[in-house]
């Protein structure tokens, strides 16, 4: 019962729906598509990338209302994680023999999660190309966008980029298009996706696009493997990737913290105070396990990816940072913003009962993100006193004229 939608003349989305997923790679999410695609050419018809096990049945049902799915005649695996390819062992069987296209590296990965002895497994380089008729599709190898095995598959005769992760978002919707979602909604799931996922990977995006660039061609509609495809503001995404992983910030700094009894609170929001009088715009977040509303560490990166600034809080617990904040320090040291190209400035603050430490662990932590940790933070012993709060504000007004000097 469940059909197919239509991106071209022989070019269908036949992907899965998951409504239920609210969690993955370690940030939080309100469902996700993994999209497949069919491409129905006058000599061979071609599936595009599978799904998460347990949803072949949706992919079938889609593929069902426009051919038979015992008629493709090859699959394309653009890349190995599970969420994309978890669907090939069913499609294997289904069709004995069936050439599946993949990197070579992608031959060794499949090995270690299937058992793929008895799979037709192609291998193709940058610049293949597979003939389908009247519809020729061309294969770019991606390597690390966003694992080692990754490619991009093009089809010439319609523009479509099939890039799988590159460009995606992770949103459960009824909507297949980015005009249909919204170009705002669409480009917000696609920066918190970004910003949990390919902030490491900057560099190696900008080459890519560099890349693609140069190949000269014309590129309509981009559509990944998670989320809405692009076929309205194509452009507008191609452009957000390349501003994301340059760094492109806005006049923003983003204080994130937790506290026990209420001090570190206290300068957090003196802190804000001054950045807010100082002319930024301000976002604060408290940690608390991601209990409250945006403030869970995959919404805060989000937030950090177009700020110029970070501040992050925490009182010393036992000669450590909170666990709150040191889950988060882990968290933003694994993404290295220090590797887009426009590295971001840092403050760390903090109270303490004893003898404190835990301002000179979080600046030792942004340190090791890439992150520009200006002085060695401001600390106080209980809670802060009005002088201390006074002189939270005004590095705060401090923080607001060095960004606005950036």
């Amino acid at each position: 019962m469940m059909k197919a939608t239509q991106l071209a003349e022989g070019v269908w989305w036949v992907g899965a729906i998951d409504w239920n997923l609210r969690d993955y790679h370690g940030y939080t999410l309100p469902g996700t598509t993994y999209n497949a695609y069919l491409v129905v050419g006058t000599e061979k018809t071609v599936l595009i990338d599978t799904c998460y096990p347990g949803f072949e049945e949706q992919v079938l049902c889609r593929v069902a209302s426009v051919v038979d799915p015992k008629t493709i005649d090859a699959i394309v695996a653009n890349h190995i994680e599970v969420d994309h390819s978890g669907g090939l062992p069913k499609m294997a069987r289904m069709l004995p023999g069936v050439p599946i296209y993949c990197t070579e590296i992608a031959v060794k990965g499949l090995g270690r999660h299937y058992d793929t002895q008895d799979w037709n497994l192609q291998v193709v380089k940058t610049g293949d190309t597979l003939a389908l008729g009247n519809k020729t599709l061309t294969f770019l190898e991606a390597p690390m966008l966003h694992w080692p095995d990754s490619m991009f598959t093009y089809l010439a005769e319609d523009e479509i980029l099939f890039p799988n992760d590159a460009f995606g978002q992770h949103i459960a919707s009824s909507e297949r298009f980015d005009d249909e979602l919204g170009k705002d909604a669409s480009l917000s799931h696609a920066q918190k996706f970004f910003a949990n996922l390919i902030i490491p990977l900057a560099p190696k995006v900008l080459k890519k696009l560099d890349q693609v660039g140069g190949l000269g061609i014309g590129i309509s509609m981009i559509a990944p493997s998670h989320g809405v495809i692009w076929r309205s503001h194509a452009g507008d995404i191609l452009q957000a990737y390349t501003d994301w992983s340059k760094g492109v910030s806005k006049e923003k700094v983003t204080i994130v913290y937790d506290t026990m009894h209420g001090s570190t609170d206290r300068m957090a929001q003196a802190l804000a105070d001054g950045a807010m009088d100082g002319g930024l715009e301000v976002k604060v977040c408290l940690l608390r396990d991601g209990r409250y509303e945006g403030c869970h560490r995959s919404d805060i990166v989000t937030e950090m990816l177009d700020s110029k600034a970070i501040l992050i809080g925490s009182p010393t617990l036992e000669d450590e940072v909170l666990p709150t904040v040191a889950g988060f320090l882990s968290y933003l040291r694994g993404l290295s913003p220090g590797l887009l190209a426009q590295k971001k400035i840092g403050f760390a603050f903090g109270s303490h009962g004893g003898h404190g430490g835990a301002v000179k662990q979080i600046g030792e932590s942004m340190q090791k993100a890439g992150i520009e940790v200006l002085g060695d933070g401001y600390e106080v012993t209980f809670r802060p006193d009005a002088d201390e709060r006074e002189a939270c504000y005004r590095a705060g007004l401090a923080l607001a004229e060095r960004v606005r000097s950036l």
